[in-house]
């Protein structure tokens, strides 16, 4: 589980042009945000997601563990995430059929959520928004694709040491 910040400054990425010609992208520079919040299951490629929330504090990620609770009712989650200050919170810790594990500090890239956000940003690279909740729209779209496709959540957030170890448990 994780934050992704998206807003209405520039998100560039590798582009094509002729050869001989410069690439010209268009800039845009406003301080607008938003987050997606997304949670992610490795083994089996189900992903559940809440985009629109204004900030990136205790009381959003409670609001999603809640509807993600609500969500999976018959399931006791175990939520792996950063170190973020706000992830501390004792309230969230102690949510009931939730139980919170800590990556190390500054290792996003244990974390697979963190590849699906890469995916999502390629939507929204190069280009101009006329608004946020433009941008959001596009953003709500892409992830929409990902909820639909299970298979290739799995190829792209099942990184083999998850996989490995989740064989290793004897149900």
């Amino acid at each position: 589980m994780d934050e992704m910040r998206f807003g209405l400054i520039s998100n560039y990425r590798r582009s094509w042009s002729k050869v001989g010609k410069r690439t010209v992208i268009a800039n845009q520079q406003e301080y607008s945000s938003r987050y997606l919040y997304s949670a992610i299951d490795p083994i089996y490629g189900d992903n559940f997601n809440v985009i629109g929330f204004k900030d990136a504090n205790a009381l959003s990620v409670k609001l999603f563990l809640e509807a993600l609770r609500d969500e999976y009712k018959h399931y006791h989650l175990i939520i792996i995430w950063d170190n973020a200050p706000f992830h501390q919170k004792k309230e969230l810790q102690t949510m009931r059929d939730i139980t919170p594990i800590f990556l190390p500090s500054y290792s996003p890239q244990l974390n697979p959520v963190e590849r699906f956000y890469g995916e999502v940003r390629k939507s929204t690279a190069n280009r101009i928004f006329q608004s946020i909740e433009a941008q959001e729209s596009m953003i709500d779209k892409e992830v929409a694709l990902w909820m639909k496709d299970a298979q290739k959540t799995k190829q792209l957030c099942g990184y083999s040491w998850i996989l490995e170890q989740w064989n290793r448990l004897d149900f």
